[in-house]
């Protein structure tokens, strides 16, 4: 099931990026993987080329790794998870690959001389800045997404570099968005004026002058972080089915996801220096992120000053929240490990009955900047409403083994599931943890 997810939804928005080629993505299975999933999984990035690229040399024969797939339970990117193996080093890059290359035969996709080639080209210096980006494997991201990080990161770690760079793409952004944004923008219901936010211009090289006193108001001098945080809370949930609320479904549901002060996971980017420890760097779940790098402010990361020379507002602290664009989307299945919002949330469903045009803008999102096609997604909502039951057990199955979740209210769910399947006899039916009855 989430290999199906996977193929629809996550696989497409990664190869999709405009920044593909400068990253490279690993693929974290379970080591004990099923061997035909895994080979299954390994053909269709290979079909894909998601695999390998010949190398910028002279002869052109040799080839760089694009992705990796790798058996391992070790999350590096992780937050303060009881299910993280204690030996390893989290956001330690160095640390990942030594231990890639020290169990060759859990490397099902990329060799070990790419592992190696890897490994020796990574640099311990300042100028030398690693992006870890979390994706869950059934989650996708805008297509533009990491291309925004990495200018992004090039803005605060490289700031000489920065203006050009980013504004030009900040522009081109703007143009292609400017009328998605302006109707996604927030819950309000159709009667009401929309108010957009603008970042202030302010002037620190005179100052501000008054009746009563003049002042000169100076930025300390900028000094690059140490390490920084990025996350977004704007994003788009993909539910399986809506019987209720959406009766024409075969595609799924998709509702809005709006949040000021809890990153969603899909996207949570973490930058660290060379030269910088990686246990320096708080592990930070995605609902602590705002609140505590806002109150432990630019210290946290040993950054002064701001970048004001773009127009992304920066506040001086230790992290970026993406406003003002859909960077990813979400699916809401029972394969989820936290079975968190597996339906529609009376939020979401309020935002819907004010917003009466936001689903055709959420679709029109979904197919134009995160390339979906609907073809897939009916193929995927069609697999779920056949398995939906196994599909449940074999999730609860999994809860508490080494490297998932475990909680009392995941299980809880999933046991709703299991219970279901044994009411729904006559000729009912079950989609999405929903008792569907014959008309």
């Amino acid at each position: 099931a989430r290999l199906q997810l996977f193929e629809a939804i996550c696989l497409p928005t990664v190869l999709q990026q405009t920044a593909w080629g400068n990253f490279l993505w690993i693929i974290r299975t379970d080591p004990d993987l099923h061997v035909d999933i895994r080979r299954e999984l390994v053909e269709m990035l290979n079909e894909r080329g998601a695999l390998t690229t010949k190398r910028n040399d002279t002869d052109g024969t040799g080839e760089r790794a694009l992705t990796y797939v790798i058996g391992s339970n070790d999350n590096y990117i992780v937050a303060n998870s009881t299910t993280v193996n204690p030996q390893i080093r989290p956001f330690d890059i160095h640390d990942m690959f030594s231990n890639m290359l020290s169990k060759p035969d859990k490397i099902f996709a990329g060799n070990v001389e790419h592992v190696k080639s890897t490994l020796d080209g990574l640099s311990s210096e300042a100028k030398d800045v690693v992006l870890w980006t979390r994706l869950d494997a059934d989650d996708g991201l805008s297509v533009d997404f990491l291309k925004y990080i990495q200018d992004q990161m090039i803005r605060y770690f490289v700031p000489d570099k920065a203006k050009d760079v980013v504004i030009a793409n900040k522009d081109k952004k703007e143009d292609e968005e400017e009328e998605d944004k302006a109707d996604f923008r927030a819950g309000d219901s159709e009667d009401e004026e929309n108010d957009a936010v603008t970042s202030e211009q302010v002037d620190n090289e005179g100052g501000e002058e008054n009746d009563d006193e003049s002042k000169t108001v100076k930025s300390p001098p900028y000094s690059p972080p140490h390490w920084m945080y990025w996350c977004g809370g704007q994003n788009i949930d993909w539910f399986l089915t809506d019987p209720i609320h959406d009766p024409t479904h075969d595609t799924g549901v998709v509702y809005p996801v709006l949040h000021e002060s809890v990153c969603v996971t899909p996207g949570i980017t973490v930058s660290i220096r060379g030269d910088i420890a990686p246990a320096l760097v708080p592990r930070l779940d995605h609902d602590k992120i705002v609140s505590y790098l806002d109150e432990a402010g630019g210290k946290a990361c040993n950054r002064t000053g701001v970048q004001d020379d773009d127009e992304v507002p920066d506040d001086g602290s230790c992290f970026q929240m993406i406003h003002g664009w859909t960077h990813a989307v979400r699916s809401r299945t029972p394969t989820s490990a936290g079975m968190m919002g597996v339906n529609p949330d009376e939020n979401q469903l309020k935002m819907v009955l004010h917003n009466k045009g936001i689903k055709k803008i959420m679709w029109r999102e979904m197919h134009k900047h995160f390339l979906l096609k609907d073809d897939d997604l009916r193929k995927t909502n069609s697999y779920f409403a056949k398995h939906v039951y196994d599909i449940a057990e074999e999730n609860a199955r999994g809860q508490c083994t080494n490297g998932h979740s475990c909680k009392t209210s995941s299980k809880d769910r999933l046991q709703h599931y299991v219970d279901l399947r044994g009411e729904a006899d006559g000729g009912e039916d079950v989609v999405d943890g929903i008792i569907i009855r014959p008309s």
